[in-house]
């Protein structure tokens, strides 16, 4: 198991506490509460949150794949710090629908809390990093033309959550599955949109 075996869960606990008690909150309230934490849980929670009924907004998936691209892009240039522009900080979302969300998420955050952990590290260190954030922005590009088909923007969602979570906890083996799936998911979007 990871060195702090509710990791994950923990994030999703910060995210609901900084929803609670409003009406709205906004999306750098939320950005707040993960950059304390570090890249890794960020690239794996905000992801998934385009599975969960806040997906089903429209351009909602595309406004995570630009946050989750900036991220991804301050990681590979070595900031510390998250940053997102005003005008997306300033975008205010119903804490009933993200309280939802963030309680659909606990349960799958505490299943993988218990079965992750660093194993084949170097596969997760620096270079893997790199890569993976190459990777990561990569598939960020791929989700807005991939909102007109139904339920499409959650393969590169959940690949991207995986590279996250392979991040967190140092996990090698769950870093190359990531590349595999990467490119499984590249390949089948192709093959769409080619044979469309």
């Amino acid at each position: 198991m990871a060195e702090d075996s509710t990791a994950l869960t923990d994030v999703v606990d910060e995210l609901k506490d900084a929803s609670q008690g409003k009406d709205t909150v906004e999306v750098g309230q939320l950005i707040d509460a993960l950059d304390q934490r570090g890249y890794g849980p960020a690239l794996a929670v905000i992801p998934l949150m385009e599975l969960t009924p806040l997906g089903g907004i429209p351009g909602f998936p595309t406004v995570l794949a630009l946050l989750v691209g900036i991220l991804a892009l301050r990681l590979l240039l070595g900031y510390e710090h998250f940053w997102a522009p005003n005008w997306l900080r300033e975008r205010s979302l119903r804490s009933e629908k993200v309280l939802k969300s963030v309680e659909w998420l606990r349960p799958v955050s505490e299943w993988i809390d218990d079965k992750l952990h660093a194993r084949l590290s170097r596969f997760a260190g620096p270079t893997g990093q790199k890569v993976a954030c190459i990777v990561i922005l990569c598939l960020c590009f791929a989700v807005p033309p991939l909102e007109v088909v139904p339920f499409a923007t959650s393969a590169p969602m959940i690949v991207i959550s995986i590279f996250g979570l392979a991040l967190l906890y140092r996990d090698g083996l769950l870093m190359l599955l990531a590349f595999i799936g990467a490119g499984i998911a590249g390949f089948t979007g192709a093959s769409y949109f080619l044979g469309a």
